[in-house]
């Protein structure tokens, strides 16, 4: 792909961006010294329409109770939305769980968080993968996800150990970057090719704009993919710099290599995000 060619043909002249708050503190819910417990209380019949097979890509958020305690905390949230999460993992004996903070209580959030994800890793028993792999990205000061292992609980049952993943919308990057600049979710099918100079040709179920939303809609994704695809040879790595975090995009390459990552923008073409940084007027990965 000619993203990663011209990365790496940049790699002795990167132009570090501005750091801001890459790597910020893991505040209780993330801390990884201990083993936290996260508790889910819900009517049992909600419980069962939410496991109920037929249900499976149901994103409906039932309403539940939430507790968290690792020994030194204890926090209780009476009224949060629940539901199941995640795509293939929705399959799987062992399912993931989304919890949204401020599903029924507006700007309601825990430690900052309007939502977690609580996930399965049900192709990795260890359950470590992942966790390793953002705590990893966050010492190259990538502005990765905040991860830690719990032991998860619905209705007083085990369900076992989780990985709880911090999710990325603007709380995320208002925390990391300060601005609130336009986040893309890019999943399957965001082959960053060029459609047209027009930014509405990028509205596109699998260019989805997060909050926040507003006039100038998709013109900063369409700027970026104009420049990736139409750029001179001779002009390509200067001109991609101007647009584009090269640095920290470098950093996450050698990752997805280090760790045999297929899931991303140069094999799978699924599962990243793409954030306007309105302090830089450029691209993060």
């Amino acid at each position: 792909m000619r993203l990663v060619f011209a990365c790496f043909l940049s790699f002795l002249g990167l132009v570090h961006a501005i750091a801001q708050n890459a790597v910020i503190e893991k505040t209780p819910a993330f801390e990884d010294d201990v083993v936290p417990k996260v508790y889910i209380i819900i009517p049992e019949d909600s419980l069962a329409e939410i496991l109920d097979p037929k249900n499976k890509d149901s994103d409906y958020h039932c309403r539940a109770s939430f507790i968290f305690e690792n020994g030194r905390v204890r926090d209780s949230i009476g009224e949060v939305g629940f539901r199941l999460r995640g795509n293939t993992s929705r399959k799987a004996q062992k399912k993931s769980f989304k919890v949204s903070f401020n599903e029924y209580v507006a700007d309601q959030k825990f430690y900052g968080l309007e939502k977690l994800n609580l996930n399965g890793e049900h192709n990795d028993p260890t359950i470590s993968r992942a966790k390793l792999c953002f705590d990893f990205l966050r010492d190259l000061k990538v502005p990765a996800s905040r991860a830690n292992q719990v032991e998860f609980y619905i209705n007083g049952d085990f369900f076992g150990v989780y990985l709880n993943v911090e999710h990325i919308d603007e709380e995320f990057t208002k925390s990391r970057f300060g601005g609130e600049g336009p986040l893309y979710k890019c999943s399957y099918g965001a082959d960053l090719a060029y459609r047209g100079a027009a930014a509405s040709s990028y509205d596109l179920p699998y260019y989805e704009l997060k909050k926040p939303k507003g006039a100038g809609d998709y013109e900063e994704l369409a700027h970026f993919i104009d420049v990736l695809n139409n750029t001179s040879d001779n002009d390509f790595v200067c001109e991609l710099e101007k647009v584009f975090n090269v640095d920290r995009y470098l950093k996450c390459i050698v990752m997805d290599v280090l760790t045999g990552n297929w899931d991303g923008p140069n094999y799978n073409k699924n599962n990243f995000y793409l954030y306007h940084n309105p302090t830089t007027q450029i691209m993060e990965y």
